[in-house]
């Protein structure tokens, strides 16, 4: 977890060392004003004002801890709240690390976690003031957040909770391994209310069903030069679909090096919201197994076929789901890591 503090005094300053020394698995950069400089070892000047700085935080980094005031860190943030899908987890916590507070994100931003851990470190008192957590029910949507799941609706995520508070059971169903035991919260008997974790998203076997979907789907492409991005990215939608798999289950797009101007393939990875990878010639030839051969591949970028070589390249598990598979001179493969639920983590 990539995090940025924000102190405002002399004591402040000296508890950003504190942190950065004992939680020190994270990547943590802590800022002072120019007169706290020399206070402690590890603080840097921050540059701008608390407003600005603020900012590129929440669109940089996953955590921001403020040391000082609350309505220091509620001002600061304000303007830039969106989501609790995208916003990043936030904390504050006075500066002698007595009070340590999940103010925002304390689930899928991990907020409430990180508190926990922070308090432990400097012998404070952590605060958490979501629901789930403080009655010791199952969080559907930190649960979802730790296992690389993509939740479709913050809505039924929402619904899933209350009927939690509510002390009743939901249902769960997946296409996946599950290890350790179930939370007591689940009733495989439930029909009613539930959530399901598959790649296809349109799986719904309760009457309120939430999908989870695992981001595990690494997908290689081959195209023309110039292919446009409507092209390229309806492709890649269309022969996911045919397979049961939705486009929110891709982790990455992955092509040639050849290929790492590409407008279209760019543009289908932003959209997608994922990264971009491209595989030098050698990379791609090295590795083993049963692919597609074209000759005409082979003679203009070196290998027998891009888009499988460059699907397994991209996955954990090296095995190649989706063969090539060709729409409007798109070539399209995929490959699916290997996976499996574990409710005790």
């Amino acid at each position: 977890m990539n995090i940025d503090i924000y102190a405002f005094s002399k004591s402040g300053a000296a508890l950003c060392d504190k942190i950065i020394e004992k939680v020190n698995r994270h990547n943590i950069e802590a800022f002072v004003p120019e007169k706290y400089l020399d206070a402690a070892a590890h603080v840097k000047l921050r540059p701008d004002s608390l407003h600005n700085s603020t900012e590129k935080s929440f669109k940089n980094k996953d955590c921001i801890i403020f040391i000082g005031a609350t309505g220091i860190a509620v001002r600061a943030i304000a303007p830039f709240v969106k989501s609790k899908k995208t916003d990043p987890a936030v904390i504050c916590m006075d500066e002698k690390g007595i009070n340590v507070i999940s103010l925002l994100s304390g689930h899928i931003g991990g907020a409430n976690k990180l508190t926990l851990e922070i308090a432990k470190a400097v012998g404070g008192n952590p605060i958490i003031t979501t629901a789930t957590d403080i009655n010791g029910k199952f969080a559907i949507d930190e649960w979802a957040h730790g296992h690389n799941l993509h939740i479709t609706s913050l809505k039924k995520a929402r619904d899933i909770a209350a009927h939690i508070l509510e002390n009743n059971k939901i249902g769960f169903y997946s296409d996946f391994n599950v290890c350790g035991r179930l939370p007591e919260e689940v009733d495989l008997n439930e029909k009613g209310i539930g959530f399901c974790v598959s790649l296809d998203s349109y799986i719904s076997p309760f009457d309120n069903t939430l999908n989870l979907i695992p981001k595990i789907v690494s997908v290689g492409i081959g195209c023309r030069r110039g292919a446009s991005f409507d092209t390229i990215y309806n492709a890649v939608k269309a022969i996911l679909s045919d397979c049961g798999i939705s486009p929110l289950a891709i982790k990455s797009i992955n092509s040639i090096e050849l290929k790492k101007d590409e407008t279209g393939l760019i543009k289908t990875a932003e959209a997608l919201e994922v990264p971009f990878n491209t595989y030098k010639e050698e990379e791609l030839n090295s590795i083993d197994g049963e692919f597609s051969h074209s000759e005409f591949v082979k003679f203009t970028a070196g290998v027998d076929t891009v888009c499988e070589r460059a699907a397994v390249m991209g996955s954990k598990s090296m095995k190649l789901h989706i063969k090539k598979t060709v729409i409007n001179s798109v070539t399209v493969a995929a490959a699916i890591d290997d996976y499996e639920l574990d409710f005790e983590q």
